[in-house]
């Protein structure tokens, strides 16, 4: 039984690829999970991964490892490969795995490793490539248990018994009539507790759960999660089953879409695949994908400055300048916690974009009972700091009050225009937030201070 990976396993074998020690290697391999094999992998640099690899030598461990491998290191190990190898480890894999190993690939070696997979009647991942990869259709499989709608309880086990090893996950029997056209589901616990006399369309529900192959992977991930499915059927405009969504897909499509949205929040550039992963990049890649917002930002401390300018003729502000930064970071915070809060709300469909004024309305009330709070809060200790002028005081609070306000609004607004406008919403958080807040947050606090001081 393969031992589970742990820091002691993963630092024997960092130790021994570094070592070169080809023999100690294969013994840890034989004992360790290809799944912590690929995680181990990540860690090390590309010399060093192609080094482990070249000492696999079962196919179907190899094949499994490469599976598990995220983007950037799949095209570091097979980069190298020849196509005939590449097309040999893919026959070992799933379809929908094989498909996204491929994609990956460097266009030349990929189109090589396709003409290949076609001229060997292995026509599945060319099939599945045709779909968006972000879709349902380019994550589902296309093996799926399907019987007739005349079919028994009793016919539907000696089939899956005869196919079984074809089918290596499956959860469910999908009936379809004689135009081949999805009907109903079967569950495998109702297949097992009716007797073998009884017709599947006397037990199956004919309430299918379906999606398109076009639809987004994360709405394919909320189907499942609302509906506790173990599986969703992709079906085509004429109610044919395509394939299959599994849970293990739909997890994978989760880490991934969570891993985008907290480099997209953060201001990092990159795609799902990009985000899961950087330890493989260089420092000039890391440098460009986080450079664009930070030159959002940076232009926005210069805007921010020429406000100051403007306002500031007539104003002591020497006094006003030392409380900006409390003015830009109660706003600034609160609308990233709005934010936050939509974009979750968004991917969770808890918030829809075509209801979301109620949420909307809700942030803005909140913002104005926080604004309330901390702008007396900080307003009265402007007017205890001794300040000898006590607009010092009244100009803190009202900026602060209006600074929380205009965050609260903008941070739950934004997500869901954008996501109107079809951009992923996650990018409304991090740097464009904080930024955009604190550009009205100083323009409002030097507008009330330029009304409040006597000219």
């Amino acid at each position: 039984m393969a031992a589970n990976l742990h820091s002691r396993t993963e630092t024997i074998l960092r130790r021994l690829v570094r070592r070169d020690a080809a023999p100690a290697l294969r013994k840890v391999l034989a004992k360790t999970r290809a799944e912590d094999v690929a995680a181990v992998m990540t860690h090390l640099t590309g010399t060093e991964m192609r080094r482990l690899y070249s000492i696999i030598e079962d196919v179907d461990f190899a094949a499994a490892v490469l599976a598990n491998l995220p983007d950037d290191a799949v095209r570091e190990v097979a980069g190298e490969m020849t196509g005939d190898h590449i097309v040999q480890l893919l026959e070992m894999m799933e379809p929908d795995d094989a498909t996204d190993v491929v994609e990956v690939l460097p266009h030349e070696l990929r189109d090589r490793v396709l003409r290949q997979l076609v001229h060997g009647d292995d026509d599945d991942v060319s099939s599945l490539l045709a779909w968006p990869s972000d879709s349902a259709g380019g994550i589902m499989s296309p093996e799926v248990f399907v019987l007739p709608q005349t079919a028994t309880t009793g016919s539907a086990i000696k089939s899956i018994q005869q196919y079984s090893e074809d089918l290596p996950t499956f959860y469910y029997l999908y009936i379809v009539d004689a135009s081949e056209r999805l009907v109903g589901v079967v569950s495998l616990r109702s297949l097992l507790t009716h007797p073998e006399h009884t017709p599947l369309v006397s037990i199956m529900n004919s309430d299918v759960i379906s999606v398109g192959p076009t639809q987004d992977q994360e709405e394919v991930a909320r189907y499942v999660a609302r509906y506790d499915l173990l599986a969703v059927p992709v079906i085509d405009e004429s109610g044919r089953v395509l394939g299959l969504v599994t849970v293990d897909d739909v997890l994978d499509v989760i880490r991934e879409e969570a891993a985008e949205d907290m480099m997209l929040m953060a201001g990092v550039h990159g795609g799902a695949g990009d985000a899961l992963d950087h330890s493989g990049r260089s420092a000039v890649e890391m440098t460009r994908m986080r450079s664009g917002w930070l030159l959002a930002t940076a232009f926005g401390g210069i805007l921010a400055d020429r406000i100051i300018h403007a306002f500031s003729g007539g104003l002591p502000v020497e006094v006003l300048a030392g409380l900006i930064p409390v003015v830009m970071g109660m706003g600034g915070n609160v609308g990233i916690q709005s934010t936050t809060l939509a974009v979750r709300g968004l991917a969770t469909g808890s918030v829809q974009i075509g209801g979301a004024v109620p949420f909307i309305v809700r942030e803005a009330k909140v913002g104005v009972m926080l604004g309330v709070l901390y702008g007396v809060l900080l307003g009265a200790y402007g007017l205890a700091s001794g300040w000898p002028d006590p607009y010092v005081g009244m100009t803190v609070g009202i900026g602060v009050f209006l600074a929380i306000g205009i965050g609260s609004v903008l941070g739950s607004s934004l997500p869901v225009g954008l996501s109107r406008l079809g951009i992923d919403p996650a990018i409304a958080t991090g740097p464009f937030v904080t930024t955009a807040v604190d550009i009205l947050g100083i323009g409002v606090y030097f507008g009330v201070a330029h009304l409040l001081f006597p000219a």
